[in-house]
């Protein structure tokens, strides 16, 4: 596996993953029909419009493996002044679950936070159906610190944790 900072020609492949990974993680928490459309050309505007005019303070990282893409991640430093940077999206392709890619990602994210301000916090909002999602972040020591609702594209109501490092140094892998 490689990770490398995503450029413009990651636009299709991320917004391929980003869409496969909806489909499969948010049924039941978006609507069918929603769910069964054309996320794909929504995910594509979404990536598009990220990696072509980057926000101030944004990062997004790429995950390869055999030359295909098969994670990344998002995030905004600065996003909350209690809390730091948001890590807005964190996917990895379902064949490639489980073999490290996911916490990979986050510690690329982790160290990339650390240039940013080391005194800030990560955070993320995690559907509170997502169960699997919720028992990764904790696995890598985050805490459930309070509840919110995600408004998704859909137009539903979808219940939300808020889960955080207070210290970003806390999500550094040792050594």
């Amino acid at each position: 596996m490689y990770l490398r900072a995503a450029d413009k020609s990651d636009i299709h492949a991320i917004a391929n993953l980003h869409a496969a990974s909806w489909r499969h993680v948010y049924r039941g928490a978006l609507s069918d029909e929603y769910l069964a459309g054309d996320i794909m050309a929504d995910r594509v505007a979404t990536w598009t419009q990220r990696l072509s005019s980057p926000a101030a303070g944004q990062f997004v990282t790429v995950a390869e493996g055999n030359g295909q893409l098969v994670g990344f991640a998002c995030a905004f430093a600065g996003s909350d002044p209690e809390w730091g940077t948001l890590l807005d999206n964190l996917h990895v392709s379902l064949p490639n679950q489980r073999r490290g890619i996911g916490a990979a990602l986050l510690h690329q994210v982790a160290r990339w936070c650390m240039t940013e301000d080391p005194n800030q916090g990560l955070y993320l909002w995690v559907n509170q159906s997502n169960v699997t999602a919720q028992h990764f972040y904790a696995s890598l020591g985050t805490k459930n610190v309070g509840s919110d609702v995600w408004n998704p594209p859909d137009g539903g109501i979808v219940p939300t944790f808020r889960y955080a490092w207070r210290c970003i140094r806390d999500l550094l892998p040792e050594g």
